[in-house]
């Protein structure tokens, strides 16, 4: 369900940079003589109609040498291409296509296109993220490039993006510490759930998570006895998270731990 919800948000960078022109269904046509434009329109039809495969095909067919536009085609080959192995969506075809996104990058910095083609590259990474209770390597991948978006080009429209799917990350990432945290409270090893949940806090302190962070370290804090720190957090789920389950929750927990003797 993931990978498809970043697919989904992806899919309209594709339409932005392959707007123009509705491919009409043709016969298959021999490409070995085809102007190179000809050729890329013929590779952007397929896409259009779903034939990624048969798109990176045609792509590879373009001779440059049949034409004197290489300089403005073949930026535009190179991005359909990465495209077109991204919407493939496996775990091969995204790495295969993050790769090629920042080779567009690194070879065509200053193009238009460049902000998108290192948006995608965190988009890609985001697609293979793990269930928070798994491996977070390409969580904190797709942060760094993500990041990169924002740094490098901050006035395109991609870092608004960029800065909301990061965002989307970081969450994760909390989630996993969350998890981990959640599991040595249950064994009643405070000390190390504390360590989990500031960890966490200090790296990213204001995410959709937040809330629930500040109630796991509360609960955590009053359970190992530091009753004054514990309560602070607590507070702060009831004052900054009110209405809610997190405040209800926040509420049970007071009533409960202080009620009780706190483990050391």
């Amino acid at each position: 369900m993931l990978r498809r919800g970043w697919i989904a948000v992806a899919l309209c960078g594709l339409l932005a940079v392959l707007a123009g022109g509705c491919g009409k269904k043709k016969k298959d046509i021999d490409t070995r003589l085809l102007a190179p434009r000809d050729t890329y329109r013929l590779a952007r039809e397929e896409i259009q109609r779903g034939n990624l495969r048969r798109a990176l095909e045609v792509l590879e067919r373009i001779d440059y040498r049949l034409g004197e536009d290489r300089a403005l085609l073949e930026p535009l080959a190179r991005i359909t291409t990465a495209d077109a192995t991204f919407y493939q969506n496996n775990d091969i075809a995204l790495i295969d296509a993050r790769a090629l996104y920042l080779d567009f990058v690194t070879l065509y910095a200053d193009h238009v296109l460049a902000p998108y083609a290192l948006y995608q590259a965190g988009i890609c990474s985001l697609s293979q993220v793990n269930a928070p209770s798994k491996d977070q390597t390409e969580t904190y991948q797709a942060i760094q490039d993500l990041r990169s978006v924002e740094s490098r080009f901050p006035g395109s429209k991609y870092a608004v993006a960029a800065r909301l799917m990061r965002r989307v990350a970081e969450a994760r990432l909390v989630e996993h510490e969350l998890a981990v945290g959640r599991y040595y409270l249950k064994k009643e090893a405070y000390p190390s759930a504390i360590e989990r949940f500031q960890k966490a806090l200090g790296q990213f302190p204001d995410t959709t998570k937040t809330g629930d962070m500040f109630l796991a370290i509360g609960e955590a804090m009053m359970r190992s006895g530091d009753t004054e720190q514990g309560r602070f957090y607590l507070d702060r789920v009831i004052t900054d998270y009110p209405e809610t389950p997190l405040e209800t929750q926040a509420r049970k927990t007071l009533k409960k731990l202080t009620a009780q003797p706190a483990k050391n």
